[in-house]
């Protein structure tokens, strides 16, 4: 008589958790019965909603129950609030315990309070604040704005993007005299790409017009931002990253700052049969497409516990990004290790198949099939429909 399937529940509703559940099915087959437990109902992209203050554009948002009905998921709409390693049950915030035989943790990371005296941009939730600072900056009321990287866990990408974008933003209304300048505590832009990334960057912003300074920004002060060591910048406004902190999952080892301790296989330090991916890990660097391959990894490994003819595969971390400059994009490519610096690339043609700015083996190409279908489905509606 057949086994019946393992319970593996995934928490989270982000990338790495939904690379995690199309992976493992794949993989795994039948051999895996898959629970999604996720408060929201919707995967979201974060990675595009740095462009909401400039343009309303597509939102990258996909119901989370029509993933789960695709790849037959069990959806759970809950948010895990602990783990009993031992008696292999997780509670949830409704009060719910559930049993579980594997469970991967992909619950991100939380923002932490964001650097004193500056805007917060945090995604969406915040375009409106810098959409203001772009009416007051085409009418004459700003004249300097800063866009700083905090120190610590964070993702610095953004920043980039939105003094880019407000370069060219301005520059097609005509509004000249605004200084720009990207307050950064790399030693050389986007330094975790390695060198050609940092000059091809350098230069872009360069041709934009956008400052680059190095320095901890520590708070804003009566229109001074004051970096470590005492030096003082003038500026009318600073908008900022918040840093991130881990999610200190009751049951589980964290670090201080509540990241879960993992190994290369994605194995939760010192705990059998409990896994974590992306943002809520140790691993240092907090991007999307390396917590998809993180979430391949443990897929694997899971996968071949459970019988299945795959090998186990350990997380050989590789950035790929892409950058948006108002109308121009540059593809950013790194293989992390003793190779950065050999392996940096910078393109402003795509270096992979251009699937998606969160770059998923079983993740992108998922959703640029239901992007084509929406894209499809509006196409076909007649005239009055989309009224």
């Amino acid at each position: 008589m057949a086994s019946s399937p393992s319970l593996v529940a995934i928490a989270g509703g982000g990338p790495a958790a939904v690379e995690a559940a199309l992976a493992l099915r794949e993989l795994a087959g039948d051999r895996a019965q898959i629970e999604l437990i996720a408060p929201e109902s919707e995967l979201v992209v974060r990675a595009y909603e740095v462009r909401a203050p400039f343009h309303e554009g597509h939102e990258h948002r996909y119901p989370l129950r029509r993933i789960a009905a695709d790849f037959n998921l069990q959806l759970i709409r809950d948010r895990l609030a602990g783990v009993d390693a031992r008696a292999r049950t997780v509670s949830l915030g409704s009060g719910a315990p559930r049993r579980y035989d594997v469970l991967v943790v992909a619950v991100g990371a939380r923002h932490a309070d964001p650097l004193a005296g500056a805007i917060p941009f945090r995604g969406a939730q915040d375009a409106n604040k810098l959409k203001a600072l772009l009416s007051e900056s085409r009418s004459g009321r700003r004249r300097t704005i800063a866009f700083v990287i905090p120190g610590g866990h964070t993702w610095p990408i953004p920043v980039y993007e939105l003094a880019l974008n407000t370069s060219v933003w301005l520059s097609d209304r005509g509004v000249a005299g605004v200084p720009l300048a990207v307050i950064t505590p790399e030693r050389e832009p986007l330094a975790a790409f390695g060198a050609r990334v940092s000059r091809e960057v350098a230069a872009l912003l360069g041709a934009h017009g956008v400052q680059l300074i190095s320095g901890h920004a520590v708070r804003v002060d009566g229109g001074r931002l004051l970096l470590a060591g005492g030096r003082e910048l003038d500026v009318d406004a600073a908008i900022a990253l918040a840093r991130l902190r881990g999610p200190a999952i009751h049951g589980l080892p964290s670090d201080d700052e509540g990241f879960l301790p993992v190994d290369e296989l994605g194995r939760v330090q010192g705990v059998e049969q409990v896994f974590a991916a992306g943002d809520a890990t140790t691993f240092p660097i907090k991007q999307g497409g390396l917590a998809t391959q993180q979430a391949d990894a443990i897929a694997a490994s899971v996968a071949a516990a459970l019988g299945a003819p795959v090998p186990a595969t350990q997380f050989r971390p590789v950035l790929r990004a892409v950058l948006f400059a108002g109308r121009e994009r540059r593809y950013l490519y790194a293989e992390l290790g003793e190779n950065l610096n050999d392996t940096s690339k910078a393109s402003s043609t795509p270096l992979w198949p251009d699937y998606s700015k969160v770059v998923g083996r079983h993740l992108a190409p998922y959703l640029n099939r239901l992007d084509e279908a929406s894209s499809a489905a509006v196409a076909d509606r007649p005239p009055s429909a989309t009224r």
